[in-house]
């Protein structure tokens, strides 16, 4: 029987309509019942697909790429929805500074340092303030600032990928590839890998974990993840997926410890009245 769907007004038949997808509604399903029934299927759903997502992402890297490039798309939570949910878990719980620095440390950015500090010390004065001011302020605003930026990453990392394997893949499959690499980093090094040391913390009677402790083995993981990342990906050899996870590991230093971290200055420095 054919009707008007409610929703966008086109004619239809059966349950759902053709143009836009919603659920033909009659009185029977105007009841609790249905609605516990859609409330149990969302978050059956839901699990589903981040715990699917989150195994696929940690155990197989590249594979959830690969698959949604390939169309293989049901099983997996949206990347870019991944990824927000991910960057909202480390800003809820964050247990390093990570990617937002506070005001001080911009001054050594290679490259950027010396005209930073030369804008800190003209905002200063500028706005009557001592530096200390002005950096109590900072860290206050950019905290802010620094979520709505963290997506800066996953454009730059595209641009960072389609440079070291131009031509072999789609832009679209650089920026996938950009957000499942992000979601790694932001998932490992911010939130998995600091709560994997507070046992041998609590053992050596230590409350904090320094960035410092981390940085060698963590740097030795993301070699290993993009390596395996692009072998799976690009179907590359082990020595040229290597070779290619190595010049990946600098260009995405620049990426994340230049590129990014004075954007975030800029604009966040633009923001201070």
């Amino acid at each position: 029987m054919e009707q008007s769907c409610k929703n966008c007004g086109q004619s239809f038949e059966g349950k759902f309509c053709n143009h836009c997808g919603q659920k033909r509604y009659a009185e029977q399903d105007k009841n609790l019942k249905d609605i516990f029934e859609e409330v149990l299927h969302f978050m059956t759903h839901f699990e589903g697909t981040l715990f699917t997502t989150i195994k696929t992402v940690l155990l197989k890297p590249g594979k959830m790429s690969a698959d949604y490039c390939d169309g293989i798309r049901k099983k997996y939570y949206k990347p870019i929805s991944f990824f927000l949910l991910i960057v909202v878990l480390y800003l809820l719980f964050p247990m390093f500074d990570g990617l937002n620095m506070r005001m001080p440390y911009y001054r050594g950015i290679v490259g950027t340092g010396p005209i930073i500090a030369e804008q800190i010390a003209a905002k200063a004065i500028a706005m009557n303030i001592s530096e200390a001011q002005l950096a109590e302020l900072f860290h206050q605003k950019s905290e802010k600032i620094a979520k709505i930026l963290l997506f800066l990453l996953i454009p730059l990392t595209a641009a960072a990928l389609s440079l070291l394997f131009y031509r072999k893949r789609r832009a679209f499959d650089f920026f996938i590839l950009g957000t499942e690499i992000n979601s790694f980093i932001i998932l490992f090094v911010f939130m998995l890998a600091p709560i994997l040391l507070l046992p041998f913390l609590l053992l050596i009677g230590k409350n904090e974990i320094s960035e410092n402790v981390l940085a060698l083995p963590v740097i030795m993981v993301l070699l290993v993840y993009t390596t395996l990342t692009f072998r799976r990906f690009f179907t590359l050899s082990w020595m040229g997926a290597a070779v290619k996870a190595i010049l990946f590991f600098v260009c995405y230093a620049v990426v994340t410890q230049v590129i990014y971290k004075t954007i975030l200055f800029e604009v966040t420095l633009a923001m201070i009245h």
